[in-house]
């Protein structure tokens, strides 16, 4: 018998209950889809005194090619099993717009039986 996920973590729009006025929370999936979120999106050295990041937007200046994409691809896969436990990266799927790149993710919660999970990931050059 497989436990239920039972976890909780404030929403990071940091918007307000209608009713209540606290902070909106999410739970369960959601919560591991908003921390694989900002682990890819987390640059080196954002946080202090730690190594942990996606890095995704310096290869928004490469020349995007197959050999950029598995990089991508690889770092991700890393990435997140490292820093995120509760997940099993099935795939990384990479593809560059005009000036964005935008990265689907494929991970299944581990102890759970849930389907396949999806994030999508947009990355933005700012200039």
């Amino acid at each position: 018998m497989k436990k239920t996920l039972k976890i909780t973590d404030i929403d990071y729009s940091f918007r307000d209950h209608p009713i209540t006025g606290n902070l909106v929370l999410k739970n369960g999936a959601d919560v591991i889809k908003q921390s694989v979120k900002t682990l890819v999106l987390l640059n080196m050295f954002e946080k202090p005194f730690s190594t942990i990041s996606g890095n995704i937007s310096n290869k928004l200046f490469e020349q995007m090619n197959y050999a950029t994409e598995s990089q991508i691809q690889s770092e991700i896969k890393t990435l997140l099993s490292q820093d995120e436990g509760r997940v099993e990266v099935q795939d990384a799927l990479v593809e560059q717009k005009e000036n964005a790149l935008n990265i689907r993710i494929y991970y299944i919660i581990i102890g759970e039986d849930l389907p396949t999970q999806e994030v999508t990931v947009e990355v933005t050059r700012s200039r």
